[in-house]
């Protein structure tokens, strides 16, 4: 047995409060009893008050208070089998860690927007397998596909420039390592014939291939390609950094400082046949994209079954509904003492 709702669990001294209440109520009426005068005198006036009628109508309030307070915090006892069917398409991200992406145009900078966008995204994902790939000059699976999302963050979390000393973006050898992540054992049956596609998310500065031949390898392979771009095109210095703290900033052989800004146009080009989102210093539209991958061929990959517990608040909320009403039903007044006067009230 377990319980559902154990923040409510407060609510349990609500029970002793009522029930203190009804105490505390009837030590009231008996002070005033005393003080009005004589007990015979009271005893007569009261008679068509039944003591026994208020003690039930006390405890039914008590016992109906239990069982909705029961109710609220979610018993839950007994279990079934359910089985979830699978359903998604396999996706590969490739993140650009190569030294423009330190560039501070956008906060911290552009890779760590990246990765917390990225992070942001996995929040909306379900039932799609996903993995990483990070890349440069060079490229490697940095975490296969997996539906185990919080896993992925954490290798975002390692994903730096120190990964891949190889300098460049080169998108050829990002779409060969994604390529490759498709194929890699997962362990999932049926991944022939899944939908596939890849997010490449990077500034586009400083690219080593020729897109039409990366369009065409991915079309080959039925793959659609997204891009997010990060940055501003206005341009921004890149920091250098030892040890954690920047010491200066990267500059080319005749000593000038090195500008780096976002290259969108060959983003865009590159997302021709899928769709290319912004992350810019204040906005984001990468969350769209979850949108545009519902719209592709969605496969099922798999059935799980598991055991769950039967939530049970019904019957106790049905029942201590059920005592209030009983408890409203009773009068507090006897019947033939409420009868006669209403006789003597006609008569007269």
């Amino acid at each position: 047995m377990e319980w559902l709702n154990l923040h409510f669990l407060w609510t349990v001294v609500l029970i002793p409060v009522v029930a203190g209440l009804f105490v505390w109520a009837a030590f009231r009426r008996r002070q005033l009893a005393e003080r009005f005068g004589e007990r015979s005198a009271i005893s007569r006036l009261a008679a068509a008050i039944s003591p026994r009628r208020r003690r039930w109508k006390a405890a039914l309030k008590i016992a109906g208070v239990a069982l909705i307070v029961l109710a609220l915090i979610g018993p839950r006892f007994g279990t079934r089998l359910k089985e979830v069917t699978r359903e998604g398409i396999d996706l590969v991200i490739a993140l650009d860690v190569s030294a423009s992406m330190m560039a501070e145009d956008v906060a911290p900078n552009r890779l760590d927007r990246a990765r917390n966008e990225i992070k942001n995204l996995l929040g909306d994902m379900d039932g799609d397998r996903i993995a990483l790939v990070t890349f440069a000059g060079d490229a490697f699976i940095q975490c296969p596909l997996t539906t185990d999302y919080g896993a992925l963050r954490l290798f975002l979390d390692v994903a730096d420039p120190s990964l891949i000393p190889t300098p460049g973006t080169d998108f050829s050898a990002a779409l060969e390592m994604a390529l490759q992540a498709f194929e890699a054992p997962t362990g999932t049956p049926d991944s022939e014939g899944r939908t596939r596609a890849i997010l490449f998310v990077s500034d586009g500065e400083n690219h080593i291939a020729e897109l039409e031949s990366i369009l065409g390898d991915a079309r080959e392979e039925g793959v659609v390609i997204y891009t997010a771009g990060v940055g501003e095109t206005e341009g921004a210095p890149i920091p250098v950094y030892r040890n954690g703290r920047r010491i200066d900033w990267k500059k080319d052989r005749t000593g000038a400082v090195v500008s780096t800004k976002l290259e969108e146009a060959v983003l865009q080009d590159l997302a021709r046949d899928g769709a290319y989102f912004r992350i810019a210093r204040t906005s984001s539209s990468l969350p769209r994209i979850t949108s545009a991958l519902d719209q592709l061929d969605q496969t099922t990959f798999g059935q799980e079954e598991f055991e769950e517990y039967e939530e049970r608040f019904q019957w106790p909320l049905l029942l201590g509904i059920l005592l209030l009403f009983v408890e409203w039903m009773i009068p507090e007044r006897k019947r033939d003492h409420a009868d006669m006067r209403f006789t003597s009230t006609f008569t007269s």
